[in-house]
């Protein structure tokens, strides 16, 4: 393998591009046919039905510093700069994803898998110095060629859809058309202000702080959707996590509580003109003769293969005092 420019390849990451290993990597795939996928068997063969091609495996990686982050302590609300920093690696790691696609000229990218890590924990409850976690971003899918998707040339649709969803979507006269995705940190101040001495119920702090966190991610996935022209946002991942942290003012026993909430979703829309395809040919139903008690390939059910052939004796006997009666 020829040498590569180290430096061109760094600036072009840097600028949110593709490393130059990668771009020969796809080059290499598409001169080709033989092509890697994340797809399993059976939606490999589906997929084909509806005229879906798989090219190629497609990935994007982000490792995002989310660095130092003004005070906030004695405050309720979202932490802007942690959600905008996990909205931009999600961005980056999905635009790299999406570059690939285009290098590979797909349609569509299906089967995408998404996968986030905290690589480094930042130190919680000391105000300026709060933050300083190190996160990875990354998303795995499916370059396809699907013509009958209605889109500007080379411009991929991403989605999270299976490759059966995107066979039953199509058959039904569905199309993708864009891939709608939030974060939000939401932070509560004294979650129990009572502290010990608090009365038994519901924490009302904390469920408003969730009720707000989804609230603000489900109104982004909303405004997503219709700029991509979307009638349905299918397919939906919604995560939510909730978990103490230090207060950060010294001798303070009262522990705050941040909500996070993470939500991906495939827009879909109808497909203009649709005409229903042929009905799907159906194999019959096919029985199996196996004797009661026993499993496939020849393992038997612990205890019961004793059982079946009492049963057989008995069913002899009964059959043999029959005749000797008539």
């Amino acid at each position: 393998m020829p040498p590569i420019d180290l430096q061109q390849s760094l600036y072009a990451v840097s600028e949110g591009g593709l490393p130059l290993r990668a771009r020969e990597r796809l080059a290499d795939e598409t001169s080709h046919r033989l092509f890697t996928s994340d797809l399993r068997v059976n939606e490999f063969l589906v997929s084909r039905e509806i005229q879906c091609q798989p090219i190629s495996q497609v990935m994007g990686s982000s490792i995002y510093h989310i660095g130092k982050i003004p005070d906030y302590k004695g405050a309720t609300g979202e932490i802007e700069a942690i959600s905008q920093a996990h909205r931009e690696s999600r961005g980056r790691a999905l635009s790299r994803l999406y570059q690939e696609a285009q290098l590979v000229r797909a349609d569509a990218v299906i089967g995408v898998r998404l996968q986030e890590r905290l690589i480094t924990v930042g130190s919680h409850g000391k105000g300026g110095d709060d933050g300083d976690e190190v996160i990875e971003f990354t998303v795995v899918g499916t370059a396809v060629r699907a013509p009958w998707i209605t889109k500007p040339q080379n411009t991929p649709i991403i989605t999270d859809l299976t490759g059966q969803d995107f066979w039953a979507l199509a058959r039904e006269g569905f199309e993708p058309c864009g891939f709608p995705f939030d974060f939000c940190r939401y932070h509560v101040w004294h979650v129990m202000r009572g502290g010990a001495w608090s009365p038994g119920g519901e924490v009302t702090s904390a469920h408003q702080a969730i009720e707000a966190a989804r609230t603000s991610v489900e109104a982004s996935i909303e405004k997503q959707a219709k700029n991509f022209g979307a009638e349905f946002v299918v397919g939906s991942d919604i995560k939510v996590t909730a978990k103490e942290v230090p207060c950060g003012f010294r001798e303070c026993e009262l522990n705050d509580l941040d909500v996070d909430v993470s939500w991906f979703g495939t827009a879909i829309r109808r497909i203009p003109d649709f005409k229903p395809p042929h009905q799907a040919n159906v194999p019959p139903l096919v029985l199996g003769m196996i004797k009661l008690g026993q499993k496939k390939r020849g393992d038997f059910i612990e205890g019961e293969e004793d059982e079946s052939k009492k049963l057989e004796e008995l069913a002899a006997k009964m059959e043999e005092n029959a005749s000797e009666g008539q």
